[in-house]
């Protein structure tokens, strides 16, 4: 059982930050689970790269991190990547909110990967309609070891809806890039948020990367429920300063921390990022121009070792 007052023994910045620590508990930790013991409705799906892979040392990678919004249109989405020059070009997506629902050909990021030449891990998530809600990789590169994570149920009011991460390695010639793609809760405060993303970052092998859908908002939650900013308050509330303090605390850089908002909603929001750790990375964009859904595609370069 994880606990906020587990988080202390961190340290680091972030924690200078966070507002106090209590031993309040938030759920249960569970293992990396490989994909291939998965079974019934919530199974993952792979499949892998069509035709030969050719691989060029030095290797630089571009990786994207992208909520999709459902992905409904998956041919308007796919248009929308291959039309931008930046986002072309991109070797590794990670995806959240992307779904797989009966009767429409295939899972969405299975048909998305295809159009785009690419191997794919879908894993949902939760239950969705008559079909399945959950997160995606999507590689130019052999994706290998497919491995899901229940993260902490951290938030108070209990959504319902169950948090993962997905985990996979690209075989990228000899070196072997694990990636990590997350979606967290919405209605958490930052030390929930650390405390929900840590079990799935804290002990990654080198090289890594980790990206997603952070949802570093910046309101207050009070019960969980109701959003404030922080009016008068001696500090921001801005959740996206305070994750990427606590993710260089753990020896990750953190490219996208001077990109700007990834979100346009009744504020617009950072709640995207990229996390590198082994690599050299190179700060992209946020791809604004792109409109397929309410958060923008983040991207970075990265050198392998």
């Amino acid at each position: 059982m994880i606990t906020r007052h587990a988080l202390v023994c961190a340290g680091g910045l972030a924690l200078g930050l966070l507002a106090g620590c209590t031993s309040e508990e938030l759920g249960q930790t569970q293992p990396w689970t490989s994909a291939a013991d998965i079974t019934g409705p919530l199974s993952p799906e792979t499949a892998p790269v069509p035709g030969e892979v050719a691989f060029t040392a030095p290797m630089r990678l571009r990786v994207v991190t992208y909520n999709v919004h459902k992905g409904e249109d998956v041919a308007g989405l796919a248009s929308a990547i291959l039309g931008n020059p930046n986002l072309a070009t991109a070797d590794i997506f990670l995806l959240q909110e992307i779904e797989h629902h009966p009767g429409e050909g295939g899972c969405r990021a299975a048909r998305l990967a295809a159009l785009l030449g690419m191997g794919h891990v879908y894993a949902p998530e939760r239950l969705q309609g008559d079909g399945t809600h959950g997160t995606a990789i999507l590689s130019r590169y052999p994706l290998e070891n497919p491995r899901v994570m229940a993260l902490p149920q951290a938030d108070l009011v209990g959504s319902g809806t169950r948090r993962i991460a997905l985990y996979a390695e690209a075989v990228v010639g000899a070196v072997r890039l694990h990636l990590v793609d997350v979606h967290l809760d919405t209605r958490l405060n930052a030390t929930d948020r650390i405390l929900q993303l840590r079990p799935a970052v804290l002990d990654t092998p080198w090289p890594t990367v980790v990206a997603g859908d952070l949802n570093t908002n910046p309101y207050l939650w009070a019960d969980s429920f109701i959003p404030q900013l922080a009016v008068g308050s001696v500090a921001d509330s801005d959740q996206a300063p305070v994750l990427d303090d606590y993710m260089r605390h753990i020896d990750f850089t953190t490219p996208t921390a001077r990109l700007g908002a990834t979100w346009s909603g009744v504020v617009d929001a950072r709640l995207d990022a990229i996390f590198t750790r082994g690599v050299t990375a190179v700060p992209g964009a946020v791809e604004r121009g792109v409109t397929m859904s309410d958060h923008w595609p983040v991207w970075v370069d990265i050198v392998l070792p």
